[in-house]
């Protein structure tokens, strides 16, 4: 789902990378110009951004009687056949990892810091835990949907079974999430994750980290909702022209995004919203 003309661009890189590995997957790309397929004024009104997509996903599997339904955020790039999702089955959801901090609120508390969920990348095999995070959603004013999930997987209030598909992180052999840019977290008004993502690589088109794990969604997680206009494209246009310190995308990732996941010209020319 991208909505709002900021991520109508990013938006699009994300379903055409996506669309690249999955041919053969059904795809539902909400924008501005269709979101009333899918869900009425009142309902866009009563959910934030974040819900609203969840609420549209539960709406789409239900009406489809899809037995399987992934969730990506506008702010994503799809960079490999996403199997780890495809072929488990038998839980009925599947998670990806947000930055190693550990998720706390009244309500939910994350075993450690390795096991924070981001509600960004996920993968449904029921549509009952949407319905789940959808109603914890409400007791989470500020984490919105990341903390219906964490609620729903942490609190010990549900019986939903998961696995988590990239995790742990040192023994995985990929990342689907924030953890691409480094098993840290930043610091208020840091941005450390340059010395790991200069260091990506490409080898038999496919994306690896500094450490050699497979990239198969590249995922910004910057925040980007929280920042003007002006600061979203100066955030954008780093990522993809880098400044002095070299320390951010380089040449052979943003090929790789150009080439093999169908970027288009993203990463050629400067971003404007």
């Amino acid at each position: 789902m991208s909505l709002g003309r900021r991520y109508k661009k990013m938006g699009q890189v994300a379903k055409n990378s996506f669309l690249k590995f999955h041919p053969d997957v059904d795809l539902f790309h909400v924008t501005d110009e269709n979101i009333d397929q899918f869900a009425s004024g009142k309902r866009k009104s009563v959910y934030p951004v974040g819900v609203l997509k969840y609420v549209l996903a539960a709406e789409i599997m239900s009406i489809k009687k899809y037995d399987k339904l992934i969730v990506l955020g506008s702010d994503t790039i799809t960079c490999a056949r996403l199997d780890e999702f495809l072929d488990n089955n038998d839980k009925d959801f599947l998670a990806t990892l947000d930055y190693p901090y550990q998720f706390q609120t009244t309500r939910a508390k994350s075993p450690d810091h390795e096991t924070h969920l981001n509600a960004d990348v996920i993968c449904f095999n029921s549509v009952q835990p949407i319905f789940d995070i959808i109603r914890a959603s409400q007791y989470h004013k500020i984490y919105h949907e990341q903390g219906g999930l964490n609620e729903v997987a942490w609190s010990g209030e549900y019986t939903h079974t998961f696995d988590i598909v990239d995790g742990p992180y040192e023994t995985s052999e990929v990342v689907y999430n924030a953890r691409a840019k480094g098993n840290i977290v930043a610091e208020a008004n840091t941005k450390p994750f340059g010395k790991y993502v200069r260091k990506f690589y490409v080898k038999n088109e496919k994306l690896f980290t500094h450490n050699n794990k497979q990239i198969k969604v590249w995922h910004y997680c910057e925040g980007l909702g929280t920042l003007t206009d002006r600061g979203f494209e100066e955030l954008v246009n780093l990522w993809i022209f880098g400044d002095s310190t070299g320390e951010w995308f380089n040449k052979d990732t943003k090929e790789f995004f150009t080439n093999v996941c169908d970027a288009k010209d993203f990463f050629t020319k400067e971003f404007k919203i």
